[in-house]
Order: C-alpha cells, then sequence, then structure tokens
C-alpha cells in the first residue's frame, strides 16, 4: 500500500463511443495507424481490424 493520497491518473475513465455514423454502441476497440495518430474508437462490428482475429464473425468487406 501507498501513503500517496492521490497520483496523477488515478480514477480517469474515458466513455468511448462507436465512431461509425449512427451507431450508438460502446466503442471498446481503439485503433490507429501509428502512435502518432489519434486513435478512432469502434464497437466490435465495425472494428477496422477485426478480420485479423481467428474467430471474428465478418470478413473485412463484409457487413458495411
Amino acid at each position: 500500500m501507498s501513503d500517496e493520497i492521490t497520483k496523477s491518473g488515478d480514477g480517469i475513465h474515458v466513455d468511448h463511443w462507436c465512431e461509425h455514423q449512427g451507431c450508438k454502441k460502446y466503442g471498446g476497440f481503439g485503433y490507429s495507424k501509428s502512435k502518432a495518430e489519434k486513435s478512432s474508437w469502434h464497437c466490435w462490428e465495425h472494428y477496422p481490424q477485426r478480420y485479423m482475429f481467428k474467430d471474428a464473425p465478418l470478413s473485412p468487406s463484409a457487413g458495411e
């Protein structure tokens, strides 16, 4: 345990919502092409890189 009462970053929570037009789901999946680029946030259905995962239900061209 620490004696520090407050630390930088403690308790910070940012809600990210899917950035796909018309979608109102929680965006739990962040994506950026590089660390210098600001992340965009998406639900699983609209996550641009979901096709890279073995059990992904949709191919990159399906469902858009």
